[in-house]
């Protein structure tokens, strides 16, 4: 026995702005500037769709969620991942229809 699982997640660093793709589910965010992640249409995709995106410790950047189209995410058209010169990390589902912060 190998001692591992099998479970195991796709994740994607990036240090600028980017749209999340099907293939993404991790998204590891290192700020050289503020930016913003596009989160897909929810509308596209398969309700239940989740995301989770996190911002290392870079002082004096921020990185921006942002969903394409006209859906929300907690009823807001964007919301900031933790404060600035921190590490925070948001995890989003999406219903179909918009998206939703979940713990």
């Amino acid at each position: 026995m190998s001692g591992f699982d099998n479970a195991s997640y796709t994740v994607r660093a990036v240090s600028a702005a980017t749209t999340l793709t099907a293939n993404d589910y991790v998204l590891l965010c290192t700020p050289t500037a503020s930016f913003a992640v596009v989160l897909p249409d929810p509308t596209t995709i398969q309700p239940g769709r989740p995301y989770v995106v996190r911002q290392s410790l870079v002082a004096g950047n921020q990185v921006t969620l942002d969903s394409a189209g006209t859906a929300t995410i907690d009823g807001a058209a964007t919301i900031v991942v933790g404060a600035v010169a921190t590490i925070a990390s948001v995890r989003v589902v999406s219903d179909g229809t918009n998206w939703f912060t979940i713990a």
